[in-house]
């Protein structure tokens, strides 16, 4: 990545361009709101099956940062795929690992990675995938002092939060099987960078390796641990699958979360909705791209809150047990 934000021009929409780890990504500083007529506003609907524990997924995202920064090729990366595996197999029908390599010219390195899927009800005729990625970036990009950029990031949002709330949705999913058959991804070397093409390399490799876990629709989760949780309508995610988006945006606001889900386009993010979509996997983004610590040494635990993670875990359990 540059050391400051790369400006690029998108002059119809009056958007900046932001270069980093979700590269491009567009700020409208008027976001439009969608129409309402698909959300759906009464408040405190139920999720469908038991409590989601925004407490327990907090003391998972916690773990992880404890092994340090989870860079490919790196001790406590080794350590967080162990994690990850250890604490998904109990509650999942079966884990599957997809190990591949990245050959990094610029920097003489080759980068062992490997992608997680944990499946339940993989006989299922109709599957969604819910993803997230669990490595975290080698350099603090967004950091102002040149010693400080070098240095990797800990990633407790970035990285940490949607791996937690995966590892809690899995708990949560065996304690009531649904109906439908779910599809945990967690990819690696989605943050290795700089520059897109060194970027979402884990779901590119899974777009052109679905194997039997295809789904037929997926949702990412990215960034979504911050201490005030504002989930906006990603604008691509909005633009190919608004249907996907109104399933979660119908469930926030029928869970009474619609303050955390404003109804509102504001960002566009290159993320790895992009390579699944790309591969004709139906994908929308969630992030909260309002975080003032991306990229930089201060992401850490004590930035990101236990409610947060419940609000957004709520949400994907009631989407999955709206399915039939």
């Amino acid at each position: 990545m540059p050391s400051i934000p790369r400006l690029s021009a998108t002059l119809a929409l009056g958007l900046v361009a932001l270069s980093g780890c979700h590269a491009n990504s567009s700020i409208n500083s008027s976001p439009p709101a969608v129409a309402a007529k698909s959300v759906d506003s009464a408040p405190k609907a139920t999720v469908g099956g038991p409590a989601f524990d925004g407490d327990h997924a907090f003391s998972l995202l916690k773990k992880q940062c404890d092994f340090g920064p989870r860079v490919p090729n790196t001790k406590g990366h080794d350590q967080c795929l162990s994690f990850i595996e250890t604490e998904l197999s109990p509650y999942v029908d079966k884990v599957e690992r997809q190990h591949f390599t990245f050959s990094d010219t610029s920097r003489h390195k080759r980068l062992d990675l490997t992608n997680v899927i944990g499946v339940i009800n993989p006989n299922a005729s109709r599957k969604i995938m819910l993803l997230t990625h669990w490595d975290t970036r080698p350099t603090a990009d967004q950091e102002i002092d040149a010693a400080d950029k070098a240095k990797p990031i800990l990633g407790a949002d970035d990285g940490a939060s949607g791996t937690a709330a995966l590892l809690e949705l899995a708990r949560n999913l065996h304690a009531k099987k649904p109906e439908i058959g779910v599809v945990l991804l967690f990819v690696d070397g989605e943050d290795w960078g700089p520059g897109d093409d060194k970027m979402y390399l884990g779901a590119r490799y899974f777009a052109a390796h679905p194997g039997a876990n295809r789904p037929d629709y997926a949702i990412l989760l990215d960034m979504i641990g911050d201490d005030k949780l504002d989930v906006y309508r990603e604008k691509s995610s909005e633009e190919l699958h608004p249907d996907i988006n109104d399933k979660v945006w119908n469930a926030a606001a029928a869970l009474g979360y619609s303050e955390q889900f404003p109804n509102q386009v504001k960002y566009q993010i290159s993320d790895d909705h992009d390579s699944l979509n790309a591969a004709g996997i139906p994908t929308v983004d969630l992030i909260d791209f309002d975080y003032a610590y991306w990229h930089t040494l201060g992401d850490s635990p004590d930035k990101c809150r236990p409610e947060s993670l419940k609000v957004i875990g709520d949400v994907m359990m009631k989407v999955i047990y709206d399915e039939k």
